[in-house]
Protein backbone atom coordinates (compact mmCIF):
# COMPACT_ATOMS: atom_id res chain seq x y z
CA UNK A 1 0.00 0.00 0.00
CA UNK A 2 1.05 3.64 -0.23
CA UNK A 3 0.35 7.13 0.32
CA UNK A 4 0.29 10.45 -1.14
CA UNK A 5 0.81 13.92 0.65
CA UNK A 6 1.72 17.11 -0.18
CA UNK A 7 4.64 18.95 1.30
CA UNK A 8 5.40 22.61 1.20
CA UNK A 9 9.02 23.94 1.58
CA UNK A 10 10.37 26.86 2.29
CA UNK A 11 13.66 28.11 0.87
CA UNK A 12 16.33 30.71 1.47
CA UNK A 13 16.31 32.21 -1.77
CA UNK A 14 18.23 35.34 -2.17
CA UNK A 15 21.83 35.81 -3.96
CA UNK A 16 23.55 36.32 -0.36
CA UNK A 17 21.93 33.42 1.60
CA UNK A 18 20.48 31.07 -0.60
CA UNK A 19 19.72 29.05 -4.10
CA UNK A 20 16.17 28.28 -3.46
CA UNK A 21 13.02 29.13 -5.37
CA UNK A 22 11.28 30.37 -2.20
CA UNK A 23 8.71 27.90 -2.03
CA UNK A 24 8.33 24.60 -3.51
CA UNK A 25 5.35 21.88 -3.28
CA UNK A 26 6.11 18.38 -3.56
CA UNK A 27 4.34 15.50 -4.22
CA UNK A 28 5.18 12.21 -2.05
CA UNK A 29 4.25 8.97 -2.22
CA UNK A 30 5.48 6.81 0.51
CA UNK A 31 5.20 3.26 0.06
CA UNK A 32 4.72 0.58 2.99
CA UNK A 33 7.86 -1.56 3.84
CA UNK A 34 6.71 -2.99 7.13
CA UNK A 35 9.66 -5.64 7.58
CA UNK A 36 12.49 -3.04 6.92
CA UNK A 37 13.87 0.50 7.61
CA UNK A 38 13.87 0.93 3.40
CA UNK A 39 11.24 3.03 2.09
CA UNK A 40 9.73 3.64 -1.32
CA UNK A 41 9.63 7.19 -1.80
CA UNK A 42 8.27 8.49 -4.85
CA UNK A 43 8.47 12.57 -5.31
CA UNK A 44 6.68 14.49 -7.82
CA UNK A 45 7.54 18.91 -7.81
CA UNK A 46 4.19 20.16 -8.45
CA UNK A 47 4.99 24.15 -8.53
CA UNK A 48 6.84 26.84 -7.26
CA UNK A 49 6.12 30.09 -5.91
CA UNK A 50 9.34 32.59 -5.74
CA UNK A 51 9.22 34.77 -2.95
CA UNK A 52 12.54 36.58 -1.18
CA UNK A 53 13.54 33.94 1.58
CA UNK A 54 10.34 32.48 3.40
CA UNK A 55 12.11 31.21 6.40
CA UNK A 56 8.98 29.06 7.92
CA UNK A 57 5.52 28.15 6.70
CA UNK A 58 3.05 26.95 7.87
CA UNK A 59 -0.54 25.84 6.48
CA UNK A 60 -4.41 27.35 7.52
CA UNK A 61 -5.91 24.41 9.49
CA UNK A 62 -8.44 23.17 6.37
CA UNK A 63 -5.19 22.99 4.22
CA UNK A 64 -6.30 25.47 1.85
CA UNK A 65 -4.15 28.15 2.51
CA UNK A 66 -0.04 28.17 2.82
CA UNK A 67 1.21 30.93 4.98
CA UNK A 68 4.74 31.85 5.04
CA UNK A 69 7.33 34.64 6.67
CA UNK A 70 9.61 36.33 4.90
CA UNK A 71 12.75 37.28 6.38
CA UNK A 72 13.11 40.21 4.95
CA UNK A 73 13.79 44.21 6.45
CA UNK A 74 10.79 44.78 6.74
CA UNK A 75 9.26 41.51 7.67
CA UNK A 76 6.39 40.26 5.17
CA UNK A 77 3.68 38.18 5.78
CA UNK A 78 2.47 36.08 2.83
CA UNK A 79 -0.10 33.43 1.98
CA UNK A 80 -0.71 31.22 -1.28
CA UNK A 81 -3.68 29.52 -2.09
CA UNK A 82 -3.24 25.77 -3.04
CA UNK A 83 -5.44 23.63 -5.36
CA UNK A 84 -5.87 20.42 -3.97
CA UNK A 85 -3.18 18.99 -6.25
CA UNK A 86 -0.53 22.08 -5.59
CA UNK A 87 -0.37 22.76 -9.33
CA UNK A 88 -1.56 26.08 -9.42
CA UNK A 89 0.06 27.82 -6.81
CA UNK A 90 -1.31 31.85 -6.35
CA UNK A 91 -0.15 34.38 -4.41
CA UNK A 92 -3.50 35.72 -2.55
CA UNK A 93 -2.25 38.42 0.07
CA UNK A 94 0.88 40.04 0.88
CA UNK A 95 1.36 42.27 3.91
CA UNK A 96 4.09 44.36 5.48
CA UNK A 97 4.82 44.48 8.80
CA UNK A 98 7.07 47.08 11.14
CA UNK A 99 9.45 44.73 12.65
CA UNK A 100 12.52 43.16 10.29
CA UNK A 101 14.09 39.70 10.31
CA UNK A 102 11.24 37.64 10.84
CA UNK A 103 11.77 33.76 11.09
CA UNK A 104 8.84 31.68 12.42
CA UNK A 105 5.16 32.52 12.47
CA UNK A 106 2.32 30.50 13.81
CA UNK A 107 -1.75 30.19 13.98
CA UNK A 108 -2.96 32.33 17.25
CA UNK A 109 -4.69 31.23 20.17
CA UNK A 110 -7.17 32.93 18.16
CA UNK A 111 -7.50 30.89 14.97
CA UNK A 112 -8.34 34.60 13.61
CA UNK A 113 -4.90 35.62 13.78
CA UNK A 114 -1.06 34.57 13.01
CA UNK A 115 1.60 35.27 15.30
CA UNK A 116 4.81 36.28 13.98
CA UNK A 117 8.50 36.52 15.08
CA UNK A 118 11.04 38.85 14.59
CA UNK A 119 14.60 37.88 15.07
CA UNK A 120 16.06 40.53 13.90
CA UNK A 121 14.34 43.58 15.19
CA UNK A 122 13.32 41.77 18.41
CA UNK A 123 9.73 41.71 17.89
CA UNK A 124 6.73 39.82 18.13
CA UNK A 125 3.64 41.26 16.03
CA UNK A 126 0.33 39.88 15.63
CA UNK A 127 -1.61 39.54 12.38
CA UNK A 128 -5.44 39.35 11.59
CA UNK A 129 -6.69 37.69 9.09
CA UNK A 130 -9.87 38.42 7.56
CA UNK A 131 -13.03 35.78 6.91
CA UNK A 132 -11.49 34.05 3.98
CA UNK A 133 -8.35 33.42 6.37
CA UNK A 134 -6.09 36.20 4.38
CA UNK A 135 -3.55 38.35 6.38
CA UNK A 136 -4.99 41.96 6.51
CA UNK A 137 -3.47 44.19 9.24
CA UNK A 138 -1.01 44.10 11.83
CA UNK A 139 -2.74 44.38 15.08
CA UNK A 140 -0.13 44.70 17.61
CA UNK A 141 3.51 44.57 18.39
CA UNK A 142 5.50 43.22 21.50
CA UNK A 143 8.78 44.88 21.79
CA UNK A 144 10.92 42.49 23.64
CA UNK A 145 13.52 45.31 23.88
CA UNK A 146 10.85 46.41 26.89
CA UNK A 147 12.04 42.91 28.76
CA UNK A 148 15.84 43.27 27.79
CA UNK A 149 17.19 44.58 30.78
CA UNK A 150 20.18 46.09 28.38
CA UNK A 151 20.19 42.36 26.39
CA UNK A 152 19.44 42.13 22.64
CA UNK A 153 17.08 40.20 21.85
CA UNK A 154 16.04 37.95 19.05
CA UNK A 155 12.27 36.18 19.62
CA UNK A 156 12.64 32.85 17.42
CA UNK A 157 9.25 30.68 17.87
CA UNK A 158 5.46 31.07 19.23
CA UNK A 159 3.95 28.14 20.38
CA UNK A 160 0.71 27.96 22.20
CA UNK A 161 1.01 25.17 25.19
CA UNK A 162 -1.69 22.69 25.29
CA UNK A 163 -3.46 22.22 28.50
CA UNK A 164 -3.61 26.23 28.89
CA UNK A 165 -4.32 29.41 27.40
CA UNK A 166 -0.95 30.70 26.76
CA UNK A 167 1.58 31.03 23.57
CA UNK A 168 5.34 30.82 24.41
CA UNK A 169 8.03 33.19 22.96
CA UNK A 170 11.49 31.60 23.26
CA UNK A 171 13.82 34.64 23.15
CA UNK A 172 17.55 33.30 22.46
CA UNK A 173 18.80 36.90 23.36
CA UNK A 174 17.46 37.23 26.28
CA UNK A 175 17.80 33.52 27.87
CA UNK A 176 13.87 33.23 28.70
CA UNK A 177 10.94 31.44 27.51
CA UNK A 178 8.35 34.74 27.22
CA UNK A 179 4.54 33.65 28.34
CA UNK A 180 1.47 35.32 26.61
CA UNK A 181 -2.50 35.84 26.73
CA UNK A 182 -4.40 36.53 23.41
CA UNK A 183 -6.82 39.34 24.11
CA UNK A 184 -10.16 39.48 22.63
CA UNK A 185 -8.72 41.84 20.69
CA UNK A 186 -6.31 39.62 19.52
CA UNK A 187 -3.40 41.22 21.12
CA UNK A 188 -0.99 39.35 23.41
CA UNK A 189 -0.68 40.54 26.90
CA UNK A 190 2.63 39.25 28.99
CA UNK A 191 1.67 36.53 31.62
CA UNK A 192 5.27 35.65 32.95
CA UNK A 193 8.20 33.91 31.87
CA UNK A 194 10.48 31.02 32.46
CA UNK A 195 14.28 32.01 32.82
CA UNK A 196 17.45 30.09 31.68
CA UNK A 197 20.50 30.00 32.90
CA UNK A 198 23.02 32.88 30.96
CA UNK A 199 24.51 31.75 27.43
CA UNK A 200 21.52 28.62 26.61
CA UNK A 201 20.10 30.99 23.82
CA UNK A 202 16.59 29.52 23.81
CA UNK A 203 15.46 28.59 19.90
CA UNK A 204 12.13 26.49 19.71
CA UNK A 205 10.05 24.58 22.63
CA UNK A 206 7.65 20.94 22.47
CA UNK A 207 5.39 20.98 25.14
CA UNK A 208 3.44 17.72 26.02
CA UNK A 209 0.03 17.14 25.78
CA UNK A 210 -1.21 18.70 28.59
CA UNK A 211 2.12 21.32 29.06
CA UNK A 212 3.18 19.25 32.51
CA UNK A 213 6.94 19.25 30.58
CA UNK A 214 8.76 21.92 28.15
CA UNK A 215 11.44 20.87 26.34
CA UNK A 216 13.32 23.87 24.79
CA UNK A 217 16.56 23.85 22.13
CA UNK A 218 19.08 25.62 23.42
CA UNK A 219 20.94 26.99 20.03
CA UNK A 220 23.94 28.74 22.56
CA UNK A 221 25.04 25.89 24.70
CA UNK A 222 23.55 22.84 22.44
CA UNK A 223 21.62 21.33 25.10
CA UNK A 224 17.77 20.44 25.45
CA UNK A 225 16.37 22.17 28.67
CA UNK A 226 13.47 20.40 30.45
CA UNK A 227 10.95 22.79 32.50
CA UNK A 228 8.52 21.15 34.97
CA UNK A 229 5.05 22.68 35.46
CA UNK A 230 5.03 24.31 39.07
CA UNK A 231 1.64 26.01 41.07
CA UNK A 232 -0.21 27.99 39.55
CA UNK A 233 0.58 31.86 40.16
CA UNK A 234 -0.99 35.32 39.74
CA UNK A 235 -0.08 36.45 35.64
CA UNK A 236 2.36 39.85 35.23
CA UNK A 237 -0.20 41.77 33.43
CA UNK A 238 -1.99 45.22 34.23
CA UNK A 239 -5.22 44.14 32.94
CA UNK A 240 -7.96 43.65 35.05
CA UNK A 241 -9.88 40.72 33.00
CA UNK A 242 -6.37 39.08 32.27
CA UNK A 243 -5.50 39.26 36.43
CA UNK A 244 -5.91 35.06 36.88
CA UNK A 245 -3.88 32.57 38.06
CA UNK A 246 -1.19 31.28 35.40
CA UNK A 247 0.58 28.17 34.86
CA UNK A 248 4.54 28.40 35.46
CA UNK A 249 7.82 26.28 35.05
CA UNK A 250 11.37 25.83 36.39
CA UNK A 251 14.20 24.28 34.57
CA UNK A 252 14.73 20.79 35.51
CA UNK A 253 17.88 19.74 33.51
CA UNK A 254 19.94 20.61 30.98
CA UNK A 255 21.08 17.91 29.22
CA UNK A 256 23.01 17.53 25.57
CA UNK A 257 21.65 17.32 22.58
CA UNK A 258 23.95 15.30 20.60
CA UNK A 259 26.57 12.83 21.95
CA UNK A 260 29.38 14.52 19.71
CA UNK A 261 31.80 17.10 21.95
CA UNK A 262 32.18 19.70 19.60
CA UNK A 263 30.48 22.80 18.82
CA UNK A 264 26.64 22.28 18.56
CA UNK A 265 23.88 24.77 17.39
CA UNK A 266 20.60 23.00 18.62
CA UNK A 267 17.83 23.86 15.99
CA UNK A 268 14.70 22.32 16.44
CA UNK A 269 12.86 19.81 17.97
CA UNK A 270 9.84 17.92 18.14
CA UNK A 271 8.19 15.18 20.79
CA UNK A 272 6.88 11.90 19.20
CA UNK A 273 3.28 11.45 18.90
CA UNK A 274 3.14 8.67 21.78
CA UNK A 275 5.45 11.68 23.60
CA UNK A 276 7.96 8.64 24.40
CA UNK A 277 10.77 10.58 23.13
CA UNK A 278 12.12 13.45 21.63
CA UNK A 279 13.53 14.17 18.40
CA UNK A 280 16.17 17.23 18.00
CA UNK A 281 17.93 18.55 14.99
CA UNK A 282 22.09 19.63 15.55
CA UNK A 283 23.90 21.96 13.22
CA UNK A 284 27.76 21.20 13.45
CA UNK A 285 27.01 16.92 14.84
CA UNK A 286 24.73 17.53 11.58
CA UNK A 287 23.08 14.93 13.06
CA UNK A 288 19.22 14.00 14.08
CA UNK A 289 19.01 13.13 17.92
CA UNK A 290 16.14 10.26 19.74
CA UNK A 291 16.03 11.47 23.16
CA UNK A 292 14.22 8.89 25.51
CA UNK A 293 11.89 10.74 27.98
CA UNK A 294 12.53 8.85 30.84
CA UNK A 295 11.60 9.62 34.85
CA UNK A 296 14.25 12.05 35.75
CA UNK A 297 15.30 13.46 32.73
CA UNK A 298 16.16 13.05 28.52
CA UNK A 299 18.27 10.09 27.75
CA UNK A 300 20.21 9.93 24.16
CA UNK A 301 19.27 7.29 22.46
CA UNK A 302 20.08 6.84 18.92
CA UNK A 303 21.70 9.73 16.74
CA UNK A 304 21.60 10.22 12.94
CA UNK A 305 24.09 11.59 10.46
CA UNK A 306 21.88 14.22 8.02
CA UNK A 307 22.66 16.93 5.65
CA UNK A 308 24.86 20.21 6.57
CA UNK A 309 23.04 22.19 8.59
CA UNK A 310 19.50 20.77 9.44
CA UNK A 311 17.19 23.68 10.50
CA UNK A 312 13.87 22.22 10.88
CA UNK A 313 12.41 19.05 10.13
CA UNK A 314 8.64 17.44 10.38
CA UNK A 315 7.05 14.11 11.18
CA UNK A 316 5.08 12.15 9.24
CA UNK A 317 3.72 8.97 10.34
CA UNK A 318 7.16 7.00 11.30
CA UNK A 319 9.11 8.79 8.94
CA UNK A 320 11.44 11.98 9.74
CA UNK A 321 12.27 14.84 6.95
CA UNK A 322 15.01 16.91 8.06
CA UNK A 323 15.26 20.25 5.97
CA UNK A 324 19.12 19.94 5.85
CA UNK A 325 19.61 23.85 4.11
CA UNK A 326 23.55 24.03 3.81
CA UNK A 327 23.31 20.52 1.69
CA UNK A 328 20.26 21.49 -0.63
CA UNK A 329 18.22 18.32 0.63
CA UNK A 330 15.74 16.76 2.57
CA UNK A 331 16.79 13.73 4.78
CA UNK A 332 14.52 10.80 5.41
CA UNK A 333 14.63 9.12 8.57
CA UNK A 334 12.35 6.16 10.01
CA UNK A 335 11.97 6.00 13.84
CA UNK A 336 10.47 3.03 15.45
CA UNK A 337 10.61 2.83 19.02
CA UNK A 338 14.00 4.59 20.65
CA UNK A 339 15.86 3.43 17.26
CA UNK A 340 16.57 5.84 14.44
CA UNK A 341 17.64 5.44 10.92
CA UNK A 342 18.07 6.27 7.13
CA UNK A 343 14.68 5.33 5.79
CA UNK A 344 15.16 6.40 2.01
CA UNK A 345 17.51 8.44 -0.20
CA UNK A 346 17.48 12.07 0.36
CA UNK A 347 15.60 14.58 -1.41
CA UNK A 348 16.98 17.12 -3.52
CA UNK A 349 15.72 20.66 -2.23
CA UNK A 350 17.72 24.02 -2.44
CA UNK A 351 18.78 25.72 0.63
CA UNK A 352 15.70 24.40 2.33
CA UNK A 353 14.68 26.01 5.43
CA UNK A 354 11.50 24.48 6.54
CA UNK A 355 9.30 21.81 5.87
CA UNK A 356 5.22 21.45 6.38
CA UNK A 357 2.86 18.44 5.49
CA UNK A 358 -0.39 19.44 4.17
CA UNK A 359 -3.42 18.71 6.82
Amino acid sequence: MSSSVLIATGSYSSTERGRGPGIELLSLEVGDHAESHGTALTVSRRAAVELPDPSFVVWSPDGSLLYAVLETAPTRVVAVRVDDRGETPQLAADLELNGSGGCHLALGRDRSTLVVSDYGSGTVETVRLDADGLPVELIDVDDHHDHADGLDPHPHQAAALPGTDLLAVPDLGLDRVLLYRQERSGSLEPAGEIPLPRGNGPRHLAADHESAQLHISCELSGKVATAARTAQQPARTARAESRRPAPSWSVTSTVPASGDEGENFVSHLELTADESALLVANRGPDSLSLLSLGPMRPELAAEVQVGAHPRHFTQLGDLVLVAAQEADRIDVLRRRGMDLAVAAEPITAASVSCLAVRP
